[in-house]
């Protein structure tokens, strides 16, 4: 670890829990495709799993009241299930491909988030939440990013808060899971460990600026630099995966 290498580091963490503490997810959205141009994914994965852990602990301990078992435990069961597959492809894959595969998501969710027509609803599905969780659960594992089930939830959660606490009780199975199965696959390196230190004062640092900031910007707005951030830096790894595959 270099110092130059860990400067780099703390200034994603930084810009990406800004990100968290404007909209409440979505740091390893920024955080991924950025730490991909020096990392490979089976150290930044783990490192940023272990400051998600505790944060969505937290949540759901503090909002444990408008949990709704019927409505998150059958997603977190599929997303479970998708983490076991995810894992051994990143600990066995090359690295350009999950660079590349982690681009391609990155601009697909963008997209998505762009064109969804919010109006319309959605019947829950058992087919529909087992294929998005499944996928989400995949993802994580890969890319530590978690996100694919939103779109479900969103749709059939009956209320606002409803929907904030039942994706971080899901956020929380899937972090856990997550953190046993890295342990016993050993990709919880010195490396990892590394990356998580650094990473902690520019977490607390970033959620303190966002909090800030989200009490002056339109949420508008804010929504549409998030998305704009994403795909951009989905381009920026996807780019750079194909361009130089090592």
């Amino acid at each position: 670890m270099t110092l130059t290498l860990g400067i780099y580091i703390f200034a994603v963490q930084f810009f990406a829990f800004i990100i968290k503490g404007l909209v409440g997810f979505g740091n390893p959205l920024l955080s991924g495709p950025l730490l991909a141009m020096k990392l490979d994914n089976r150290v930044i994965t783990p490192g940023n799993l272990l400051l998600d852990l505790p944060v969505n602990t937290y949540i759901v301990l503090k909002n444990r009241r408008s949990f709704d078992a019927k409505v998150a435990l059958p997603v977190a069961f599929w997303i479970v299930l998708g983490v076991i597959p995810g894992t051994m492809f990143l600990k066995l894959s090359s690295p350009w491909v999950i660079k590349a595969l982690l681009g391609v998501f990155i601009i697909g969710l963008g997209i998505e988030m762009l064109t969804r027509d919010r109006a319309k609803a959605m019947a829950p599905s058992k087919a529909v939440r087992a294929v998005i969780s499944l996928a989400s659960g995949v993802m994580a594992a890969l890319f530590g990013i978690n996100l694919l089930f939103l779109a479900y939830l969103e749709r059939v959660a009956e209320n606002r808060q409803q929907f904030r606490t039942n994706v971080c009780f899901v956020f929380l199975i899937e972090n856990a899971f997550r953190a046993a199965v890295y342990f016993w696959n050993g990709l919880f390196t010195p490396m990892t460990l590394s990356i998580t230190a650094i990473s902690i004062p520019a977490a607390v640092l970033g959620i303190y600026v966002g909090g800030r900031i989200d009490k002056r910007m339109d949420e508008k707005l804010a929504k549409k630099l998030v998305i704009a951030v994403f795909i951009l830096g989905g381009a920026s790894i996807l780019m750079k995966a194909l361009l130089f595959r090592s």
